[in-house]
């Protein structure tokens, strides 16, 4: 295990460096060569001073991602270093802990770093303030970060109007969604990245509210964002009749969400719904009780024993789906140690997600007097107990908690900026 994680660290480590080189490189298409290619000359003042390209990348990169986005204002060839897409992976390499709680009629975002390998001498995490967004709706149903974005979903207040706003905890950036075409009142909706295409999209579709089929849904729609058109959902076909059972995940293009699709009989399992084909399939599959999870890049199922609160389980089930074509799933069984119902005392614990090292992370959903992460080590069978500092003041409210959440500063196109 320590060795699989020294190798993560040098992975990272390496990976910096190239990405810091190809930014280099790439700059090389953007600046005109000359006798003085290596540094950027302040033109228009009567200054000879210059600042070293890569300085500059160092510092910027040491930058928080909303002062990063107003580096932007500099000068055509810092908006157009800011946006290489090399540049804009380093930002994204660095991904964080994000906590997100709803207070005042307000959602807060706060943000730490992660610790890289967790252990009994691990200090507490500072987690420190970043921005909120006027919300109105259920603190217990927020969807997962994608991509370094957020979707709020709500009801306007004091009305049936839904909401839906694409928010950016790093910069302070949203969009208010157009509003989805029906007539009906329940509408889910679901968000997600194609990393080929690079393109985010908003999946949606209604229920019907009464009838034999009213576990089913129709009306199915999609919202791409970017791009210098009106926004404007368009109806896609759907020739699997489901009903949505859970928020999703998105990974590596694919969407993901539980479901009972009403075929011959009701079946229970998982919706694939690619992002870049906006083509549906089903995985039949044993659910509940247990939550979706990215692990190392593929769908997982952690299944626990029939208790709410996780509390008194005995043990976890790892399901991991090796072969999306041909549904094989590898399964592991963890017998969780006698310590656990010490640690976990009698608090409702949220399942975070898994970390590259492969840790199991667990968060406590209502912030008390202090709130903490466990990280669970199913190869050595042990319990690590973080502690979070700086959210005193949000105590007794409902804490989410997103591992590896990628700070996103390529502001244009789905924000509608340039």
């Amino acid at each position: 295990m320590k060795t699989r994680r020294r190798q993560y660290v040098s992975e990272d480590l390496l990976t910096v460096s190239r990405r810091r080189q190809n930014v280099l490189e790439d700059l090389q298409t953007v600046s005109p060569r000359n006798k003085r290619s290596s540094t950027l000359a302040n033109k228009g003042e009567n200054s000879a001073e210059s600042i070293p390209i890569d300085l500059i990348i160092e510092i910027l990169l040491k930058l928080p991602v909303a002062s990063i986005a107003s580096c932007r204002c500099v000068s055509k060839l810092w908006d157009s270093m800011i946006r290489l897409p090399h540049f804009t992976d380093s930002i994204s390499a660095r991904s964080k802990l994000l906590f997100a709680c709803k207070r005042y009629g307000n959602m807060c975002f706060f943000s730490s770093s992660q610790p890289k390998i967790p252990d009994e001498n691990s200090s507490p995490i500072a987690a420190d303030y970043q921005l909120s967004f006027k919300f109105c709706g259920d603190a217990r149903k927020l969807s997962r970060p994608v991509h370094g974005l957020i979707i709020l979903k709500y009801y306007k207040k004091g009305t049936k109007e839904r909401v839906m706003e694409i928010c950016n905890p790093s910069t302070g950036q949203s969009l208010t969604l157009p509003k989805v075409k029906t007539v009906r009142i329940d509408v889910y909706s679901f968000f997600g990245y194609d990393p080929v295409d690079k393109k985010f999209k908003v999946l949606s579709m209604t229920k019907l509210r009464s009838g034999r089929n009213r576990r089913t849904t129709e009306h199915h729609q999609v919202l791409t964002l970017g791009g210098t058109g009106k926004l404007s959902w368009r109806m896609i076909d759907c020739s699997l009749p489901h009903y949505p059972l859970c928020d999703g995940i998105c990974i590596n293009g694919v969407l993901y969400y539980k479901a009972e699709v009403d075929r011959f009989h009701s079946s229970y399992g998982i919706v694939c719904f690619d992002i870049r084909s906006e083509k549906f399939e089903f995985i039949e599959k044993q659910l509940l009780p247990s939550k979706l999870l990215n692990y190392m890049g593929k769908l997982a199922i952690l299944k626990w024993d029939d208790d709410f609160k996780m509390v008194r389980s005995n043990s976890l089930e790892l399901c991991v789906l090796e072969d999306a074509k041909k549904h094989e799933w590898s399964t592991r069984t963890f017998v969780l140690p006698a310590l656990w119902n010490d640690v976990v005392a009698d608090v409702t614990l949220d399942i975070v997600g898994v970390t590259r090292g492969g840790e199991i992370v667990f968060s406590r959903l209502h912030s008390s007097d202090l709130l903490f992460l466990i990280y669970y080590n199913p190869e050595r069978s042990t319990l690590t107990k973080v502690d979070i500092q700086g959210m005193d003041a949000f105590q007794h409210c409902i804490v989410h908690t997103f591992l590896d959440h990628v700070e996103n500063v390529k502001l244009g196109g789905v924000f509608g900026t340039t």
